[in-house]
């Protein structure tokens, strides 16, 4: 029998539905469905992670400089507290004896593959296992998968890219946020991914602000036409502009050329996850998280590919089915589908190139799209189901065909230039508003009298400040901003960070106060910049992350090594720890007993200290006080509250603390509220520091 495993409960039904005769049941205290050859079940997400300093030794529950570098020799696994039941009740069903082999049926991608893995090897199973890699989750693309499964260390080289990406993040982030932190005395969140990505914001924001405008003045004849004189088309000071008006008002001019070239516009390319985010951002202005949450709820209920992909490809094998995709989408826009039918669907090398796909091809909606499932759907799942359909019309479709005109005109020795578009054949244009130019017609050697010159007035104009769409770009075309012309090449097509991770990233700094969203402005904060001007260039710049990427890709694809990944990481933290310790700055700090003191411990009156996700009396780690508050408390968090130093700091002063704006999901609204300590227990009866609600 063969246990098979998914990564959410809704895969698991559907898989489930799919095998056929299966009966729910609970077996080994897990919800899971049987038959005579499978048992189905599923993890909830990741359920093991890789332990934290002070789960390795109780010394580094206080952030000291003395004690970094922290280099496990080997790295724990451990349970998620939240999700433990779900794992040992997988590594009973794993130790069943009927269950003889299992299936990886976790989502097909990194993570997908390190969430199995983990659970695999934390449980000690040694059974064999298959991989179940699909990109659909309709019945078709299910029963496909399972009767083409893939030996289960076909996708090794891919675990070993997922936990050494793991192992990379956790050896920068404990060490390097501890490292900045204790320095500066500052709650400094350090990572691979993220730091990398606040420098480019904190870098735009500044360059906005240090932006010293110009003025600069263009002429232009009534018919839209403006001055030029070679590559120069303004002047920096007015009065030259008024020269040109005043010499050139009411007076002949000639029309010097008209040339005339067919051009096209080439239609959008099918959606990756991340130009799929964009494009909802700028027409929607969903953050990337939002996109990727109903991206995600649209592939669980079989109406959308596999979301995280970073490809806009199909493969080869792939246009019949797509075209069967197109006819049957004929209820959404049948004037549209129509006319793709009739001149035949554009699957050229813009559309499919196997080169370009590597674990999944781009996003598409599945062939069981109707308007009745449409019509279940929520509204953000309804413009993104919308948005991945009108895409894939687009970009079947012809290019856009146009005559475009560039006329220079002649007045009195100066010239003017005007460029004017007809269209020819709108291809996929026709179903997309675009603005056409009014049609201007001028041929060689025609004249007209100048009448009603004007002058306009402008400035040079900052960078604009980055949105989610437009950093989502910069990340993904982390390329153009790297010095190193090899490493431009590499990473032209890879990127900061991975699509499935970016839109976590972008939640993360804004979570830790790095960067503040404002509509769709992503801004830099005075902690963000702080932060930036505290790391060092070679953990902060783009350059690291892209080294550490290539490290990865080539671990995915055989010809990279682990061990060589982590060596290179570790020389990067004991670099980043040495040099800091040769620097001189101010506000540093040597160990946690220097930082700021916040208040007398309420069980031993010890020194409470502020550490970078929790509380803590400076007896916690000696065993002799159980004094440690985390700052994302369950009690808080469930109010979407954090406890802050502002609160913790009355709460050890007075005992309790006034705290605005805690939310209740009963009566959805906000209110305030007087908290105050109060003894609770853990899940295994251990003491703990809790909180109570004093109104």
């Amino acid at each position: 029998m063969r246990l098979l495993i998914a990564e959410k409960p809704s895969v698991a039904r559907d898989i489930a539905a799919v095998i056929g005769g299966c009966k729910k049941e609970k077996i080994s205290g897990c919800l899971c469905w049987k038959n005579d050859e499978y048992v189905i079940s599923n993890a909830l997400g990741h359920l093991v992670r890789l332990a934290e300093p002070q789960e390795y030794d109780e010394k580094y529950a206080k952030w000291n400089l003395s004690d970094l570098p922290i280099l496990p020799g080997k790295f724990k696994l451990l349970p998620i507290a939240d999700n433990k039941a779900q794992l040992s009740a997988l590594a009973s069903l794993m130790k069943l004896p009927e269950v003889d082999s299992l299936v990886c049926a976790t989502d097909a991608g990194r993570e997908g593959e390190l969430i199995f893995r983990l659970i695999y090897h934390f449980a000690g199973c040694k059974k064999p296992f298959s991989r179940l890699w699909i990109s659909s989750m309709t019945d078709e693309s299910i029963r496909a998968g399972l009767s083409n499964l893939l030996d289960g260390a076909d996708k090794d080289n891919l675990f070993q890219s997922g936990i050494t990406r793991a192992k990379i993040d956790w050896l920068i982030g404990m060490n390097l946020s501890r490292l900045y932190s204790v320095y500066y005395n500052a709650n400094y969140s350090v990572g691979r991914v993220q730091t990398a990505t606040v420098n480019m914001i904190v870098g735009r924001d500044r360059e906005i602000k240090n932006f010293v405008r110009k003025p600069f003045f263009k002429v232009f004849l009534d018919n839209g036409a403006e001055w030029f004189d070679g590559e120069i088309d303004s002047f920096s000071e007015k009065k030259f502009a008024e020269t040109v008006k005043t010499e050139c008002e009411n007076k002949l001019i000639y029309v010097i050329s008209a040339d005339t070239k067919r051009k096209t516009e080439n239609r959008p390319q099918l959606f990756s996850l991340t130009s799929l985010q964009m494009e909802a951002n700028d027409k929607h202005g969903f953050s990337a998280a939002r996109t990727l949450l109903a991206a995600q709820s649209l592939y669980e209920k079989k109406l959308l590919t596999y979301p995280r992909t970073d490809s806009s490809y199909i493969t080869e094998d792939m246009p019949q089915s797509v075209t069967q995709v197109v006819c049957g989408l004929a209820f959404f826009d049948e004037k549209r589908v129509n006319k793709l039918k009739s001149q035949g669907l554009n699957f050229d090398k813009r559309v499919v190139d196997n080169s370009k796909v590597t674990d999944h091809h781009a996003l598409l909606p599945t062939n069981i799209v109707c308007s009745e499932k449409l019509a279940e759907l929520t509204d953000d799942e309804t413009k993104v189901i919308e948005l991945v359909i009108n895409r894939l019309f687009a970009a079947l479709d012809q290019p856009y065909v146009f005559d475009e005109t560039r006329y220079v005109f002649e007045c009195e020795k100066h010239t003017f230039k005007l460029t004017s578009r007809t269209s020819v054949s709108l291809g996929w244009r026709e179903f997309e508003p675009f603005a056409e130019q009014e049609k201007v017609s001028y041929k060689q050697g025609n004249s007209f009298i100048a009448r009603n010159l004007q002058i306009k007035d402008c400035e040079t104009s900052p960078p604009k400040k980055f949105t989610e769409s437009s950093l989502l770009s910069a990340m993904e075309n982390i390329d153009k901003r790297l010095g190193d012309k090899e490493m431009r090449r590499f990473v032209k097509e890879r990127g900061l960070g991975t699509p499935a991770t970016r839109a976590s990233v972008i939640e993360q700094i804004i979570k830790r106060g790095y960067v503040e969203r404002k509509s769709k402005i992503l801004a830099s904060t005075a902690k963000g910049e702080q932060m930036i001007d505290s790391v060092l260039d070679a953990v902060k710049n783009a350059e690291m992350t892209a080294e550490m990427e290539k490290l990865l890709a080539d671990i995915e694809s055989g010809a990279g090594n682990p061990d060589f990944a982590l060596d290179e990481t570790i020389k990067l933290v004991k670099s980043c720890i040495e040099r800091e310790k040769n620097i001189t700055h101010e506000n540093r700090t040597e160990n946690a007993e220097q930082c700021e003191i916040l208040g007398k411990c309420p069980r031993c009156g010890g020194e409470v200290y502020e550490g970078a996700k929790n509380f803590y009396c400076v007896n916690f780690s000696k065993k002799t006080c159980i004094f440690s508050v985390f700052k994302d408390d369950y009690f808080f968090k469930s109010k979407k509250k954090s406890v802050t130093k502002t609160v913790m700091k009355a709460l050890l002063t007075d005992g309790k603390a006034q705290v605005k704006g805690f939310y209740s999901e009963a009566k959805d609204k906000k209110y305030d509220a007087v908290v105050a300590f109060k003894d609770r227990t853990d899940q295994n009866g251990k003491p703990k520091v809790g909180f109570e609600l004093q109104f």
